[in-house]
């Protein structure tokens, strides 16, 4: 939401240009003329029963009074985004960001069944059209769901979910093959080193993308 002294000056400019006292409008909308100076000034926020009817007085689109500017048409729906972006908190946009997270990391669970497995010609069709329905779904969401940059910006939520991407692709990698087995212990080991080791260096890279995205997005 903008400031509230930004949002005041908004509604004054707003109010003038529709040749309304403060007294008049504050009729219009049952409360009085000291209630819309106090709006004006920032000292406080119209009660949100009053916003609707505000903006059919002011001739501005909820979206206007909550960006506290005009909208040009071409940048209407940009900037709609803004405003709905703002009326949300950081808990909700990264449970949105864990959300997509899980839907890829099923969808990677998923596509080993088709890829690993020796099964029925039916099974392996429906595990890829649950990967496909799952992959839609994570890419719709992150595309849709606006402020990319914040919701990116939670450095745990970044490290471990890509240290789990990064892991489900090494065992892949890795297991696929039929020759692990026969591997001796010795290079076993250096291979799960290696995997270990990778995932902490992804973690840490993560983490600091993550606090980097913070920064710029808030």
């Amino acid at each position: 939401m903008v400031e509230p002294l930004e949002l005041g000056r908004f509604i004054s400019t707003c109010r003038k240009e529709k040749n309304l006292t403060q007294k008049q409008l504050g009729e219009e909308l049952g409360v009085t003329d000291r209630a819309v100076s106090k709006w004006e000034n920032g000292k406080s926020f119209p009660d949100i029963s009053l916003i609707e009817p505000l903006c059919q007085i002011l001739d501005i689109s909820v979206s206007e009074f909550m960006l506290g500017k005009r909208i040009e048409p071409e940048h209407y729906q940009e900037e709609t985004e803004k405003a709905w972006i703002a009326s949300l908190d950081e808990p909700l946009l990264y449970k949105i960001q864990m959300i997509i997270y899980i839907l890829g990391i099923a969808a990677v669970a998923v596509l080993q069944v088709p890829l690993f497995s020796h099964g029925p010609m039916c099974v392996n069709i429906i595990c890829w059209a649950v990967w496909g329905a799952l992959f839609f779904a994570a890419y719709y969401l992150d595309k849709k769901i606006p402020e990319r940059k914040l919701r990116y910006s939670n450095p745990w939520i970044e490290g471990v979910f890509s240290a789990i991407y990064f892991l489900c692709y090494m065992l892949w990698f890795f297991l696929r093959k039929d020759e692990w087995g026969t591997l001796p212990m010795s290079e076993q080991t250096s291979l799960w080193a290696i995997i270990v080791v990778g995932l902490i260096v992804e973690f840490c890279v993560r983490v600091f993308s993550a606090r980097k995205n913070r920064r710029s997005a808030v």
